[in-house]
Order: structure tokens, then C-alpha cells, then sequence
């Protein structure tokens, strides 16, 4: 059932200067490097760019789950997703019942996911909630999420943490997880991702994937591991860098 070819992807969530829009060969040994986390049934992953969570059945190759199952050698489920070119905290369970334990536990306000995202233009404010729903506002040539009043309710908490050439870094902490949620309310209030592709204009794809990582799951019981962290991959800290932004220390 899992017999087949592993995808090829980026071990180090970026590409080469040399070659950016290739990825570099699968290997074994990267996703071992990449687990953050092993305890019990739970195993966290520093999910990298070009790969989707999970596929479009079991023995999907081209996603992380799969290169899961041929690591472990047994089923692997995801507690959630992420969209294929966004990095970071990615939770996998090796035992089915796990799932719901674990979608419970983060969900808010049991916990708390936090994302970074480089956006387009300077952010003039500290802070912003953004309380819009989301839902289908074209089904035709294809389904097209958005802002709209028949959407269900989505919140996304960003705070401003740096600035550079006509780009911001922010962070953003979401109460829901509505599809592509941080990628629509980001666009909705002017800032979209630098490399979005779907929520802005052509103008605004200047880098080969959304810049978007998650960043940290934090947990507010007493269950270890109460925290759960992957650092700012290669690509975005080299975007960083070349729009002259100072990361903040806690970076």
C-alpha cells in the first residue's frame, strides 16, 4: 500500500542561491533532523517548504505524511494541516485515537498557535484583530475562499515586530483555522504575503512561496511538552536579510 518513491523536497526548507526555484534531493536522514519532538504516540515535525501536510489518499507521495509512514514503517496520522508552502510546527500522531486529543489540546484557548509572516508594505500599526469570516465567494473556474458575510467566523490576532523595505515582519496568533485563513486576512488588510499568489495581484509575487512559518505551538495546561517551537528557515531569514529588517532578539 506504501510501496513507491519518496517526494523530492528541500531538507532545509529552502532553496540554493544558485538553483531558487528546484528543490534538492529527499533524504532519509533530514527527516530524522527535522523531528523536533518524539514522546509517545506524538512526533512534531519542522515541516519544510514545497511539501503538503497530507495528500490526496494514503499513498500519496508527495506528502509529508507519506514520507512519515515509510520513516516509521507503520500509519501516521496528521492533528493538522498546513498548506504546502508554509513551514514550521507540523503535529503528527502514530495511534489513530490520538488525534482528537491532541486537536483538543490545541485548540484555543488550550492553546495557542503562533505564525511569522514577512508581508508587503510597512505595517502602520502595533497591533490589529482581525475578526472576519471566511467562506466560498467563487465556486467557478474554481473554488475561491474570501472574506464574506456568509463565511464562518475567523480571528487572527497580528502584531507588528519589524520593518524594512517596503515590508513588515509580523507575527500572527489565530483563535480559528479557517483555510487559509493568515493568507486572506493579511491580503484583506493591505499587507499581503510576500510570494502570495492567490490573494493579491501579480505585483506581489516576488519570492517563490508564501513567506509564512509556524512558528510555536504554546500550551496552557500542565502537560509537557507545553511549548513547541521551529526556527525561521534558511529562505526567510535570507528574505530578511535582503529587505534590511533587524529581527527582533527573540528570533
Amino acid at each position: 500500500m506504501f510501496a513507491g518513491w519518496l517526494p523530492e523536497w528541500d531538507p532545509i526548507g529552502m532553496h540554493t542561491d544558485d538553483n531558487p526555484t528546484d528543490p534538492g534531493p529527499f533524504e532519509e536522514r533530514s527527516l530524522q533532523e527535522r523531528i523536533l519532538v518524539k514522546a509517545g504516540a506524538l512526533v512534531v515535525l519542522d515541516k519544510p517548504a514545497n511539501l503538503p501536510s497530507t495528500g490526496r489518499r494514503l499513498d500519496d507521495p508527495d506528502c509529508l505524511q507519506f514520507a512519515l509512514i515509510k520513516h516509521f514503517g507503520q500509519m501516521v496520522w496528521a492533528v493538522h494541516q498546513l498548506d504546502a508552502d508554509t513551514t514550521g510546527v507540523n503535529l503528527f500522531v502514530l495511534e489513530k485515537g490520538q488525534v482528537a486529543t491532541w486537536k483538543d489540546r490545541m485548540a484555543f484557548p488550550r492553546g495557542t498557535k503562533t505564525y511569522l509572516a514577512i508581508v508587503h508594505g510597512t505595517v502602520d500599526f502595533e497591533s490589529r484583530r482581525i475578526d472576519a469570516p471566511i467562506g466560498v465567494v467563487s465556486a467557478s473556474p474554481h473554488r475561491q475562499l474570501g472574506i464574506c458575510s456568509h463565511g464562518k467566523r475567523a480571528i487572527s490576532e497580528v502584531r507588528r515586530l519589524a520593518t524594512g523595505q517596503d515590508c513588515s515582519l509580523v507575527q500572527v496568533q489565530i483563535e480559528t483555522g479557517r483555510t487559509h485563513q493568515i493568507r486572506i486576512h493579511l491580503a484583506s488588510v493591505g499587507h499581503p504575503l510576500i510570494g502570495e499568489d492567490w490573494y493579491a495581484d501579480d505585483r506581489f509575487r516576488a519570492h517563490h512561496r508564501q513567506a509564512l512559518h509556524a512558528w510555536r505551538v504554546d500550551f496552557q495546561d500542565s502537560v509537557e511538552p507545553r511549548q513547541l517551537e521551529s526556527p525561521l528557515p534558511r529562505d526567510m531569514r535570507a528574505l530578511i536579510d535582503q529587505r534590511g529588517i533587524e529581527l527582533p532578539g527573540e528570533l
